[in-house]
């Protein structure tokens, strides 16, 4: 998942999970041994004669640098990953809504070894749980490696408890031959089948309570399904090569452009051995470039990726609690006032403390202008004196009537 900070400036920049010394580190190795490569070259193997060509080719080099827009390039491309990473992370499912209702509408929470009525029900409601838990494994595991390494088959998912010998055998009968992995919408299917016999066999006494269940149901399932749009669907590939090409085109003609050659008849520089700024830019533009390809695809198993293990579990106990150990169960009601002001602690009351203010508190009227007045309203063409006001501010609904305004002093 996107590794989270909240240390000072100066801290961050010794972070190394998910930073950016993390991704460019072997890019800037590889870049610095082929610069003093040539730079090595350049002092001690060649002639003088050979020199002075290759001076003129590091000020050629230097200004074709110069022609190749980096920053337009790269503003469009890792604005438009980061978009589309910020909505595949809001597409990610949560049980939480689906099951909220599912709890609230499917009553009953007696022995669950009695199977009566109300313990039919908590098993109804354990159930849809669990296959609401088992759709994203079979979804996420089509997209996410960590999901897939951790249920590579289906033998895993049995074994798991999260789907039985009986279900599975249903599951397997079903043969979608479009492709295999779009399976995962069987366990919603079946959610949706048990909502509608829960309302022939009257557990749902309304209809609109079918309605509020199914409609939690299809918002589920659609995360899911926006997901695989977004993993089938990639950003164009030539945009991509087009950024990718121009990032490493541009240092690669820095190699010689930026060299600083003892010879200065061309620029006046002092002759450098670390290419400060280069390295600078090459921190940039290349970090810049590696956000958009860690981003892009962020179903792996990099710092940045989504932590969809995490989010199974949490799930899978969130799930739990709401339909069954949270199902009915309420602390007693008792009759006790509440102290109007909360306590503080002491940390907490050092705190700068910002209420809410209008912005009109300090304007008062002058005593005369409060008198109350039995003359008509306001009437187009008639004239206001603005020093009823006692701090030069205005404000009268009737304002469009007024034809002047006058103000003594």
């Amino acid at each position: 998942m996107t590794i989270s900070y909240s240390d000072t400036f100066v801290k961050l920049l010794f972070r190394w999970k998910g930073s950016l010394w993390k991704a460019i580190w072997r890019h800037l190795l590889v870049f610095l041994l082929i610069y003093y490569t040539i730079n090595g070259i350049y002092r001690f193997l060649m002639t003088p004669v050979q020199q002075e060509v290759f001076v003129k080719y590091v000020v050629l080099f230097d200004s074709w640098t110069k022609e190749i827009p980096l920053t337009f390039l790269l503003g469009f491309y890792v604005a438009m990953i980061i978009r589309r990473w910020w909505d595949c992370c809001q597409l990610i499912s949560w049980p939480d809504h689906l099951l909220y209702n599912v709890s609230a509408l499917i009553r009953g929470n007696d022995d669950p070894v009695a199977f009566d009525f109300q313990a039919e029900t908590r098993i109804i409601r354990k159930t849809m749980a669990r296959y609401a838990i088992l759709s994203s494994v079979l979804a996420w595991r089509s997209i996410s490696l960590r999901v897939l390494a951790r249920y590579p088959t289906e033998r895993h998912l049995l074994e798991s408890g999260l789907i039985n010998k009986e279900e599975m055998e249903l599951f397997r009968k079903i043969q979608v031959n479009v492709d295999p992995h779009q399976k995962w919408f069987v366990p919603i299917n079946w959610i949706q089948t048990m909502m509608i016999r829960c309302f022939e066999r009257g557990i749902l006494s309304h209809t609109n309570e079918l309605r509020v269940l199914l409609d939690a149901l299809e918002k589920y399932r659609n995360g899911f399904f926006q997901l695989f749009i977004y993993d089938w669907i990639a950003i164009p590939l030539v945009y991509t090569q087009v950024s990718t090409i121009s990032v490493y085109g541009y240092f690669a003609f820095a190699l010689i452009g930026r060299q600083f050659p003892s010879q200065n008849e061309y620029r006046e520089v002092v002759d450098l051995y670390v290419p400060i700024f280069t390295i600078l830019q090459f921190l940039f533009y290349v970090g810049w470039l590696k956000v958009g390809e860690d981003l892009m695809f962020p179903f792996g198993a990099d710092d940045e990726d989504f932590e969809f293990n995490y989010i199974l579990e949490r799930n899978l106990e969130i799930a739990y609690l709401i339909v069954d150990d949270l199902h009915n169960q309420v602390p007693p009601v008792y009759v006790e006032s509440l102290d109007e002001k909360l306590m503080h602690t002491k940390a907490s009351i050092q705190l700068s403390n910002h209420p809410q203010r209008q912005h009109l508190r300090k304007y008062k009227l002058d005593p005369g202008a409060m008198m109350i007045s039995r003359e008509p309203s306001l009437k187009r063409g008639n004239t206001i004196d603005l020093n009823i006001f006692s701090k030069d501010i205005f404000c009268l609904k009737n304002l469009h009537r007024v034809k002047s305004i006058r103000c003594r002093g």
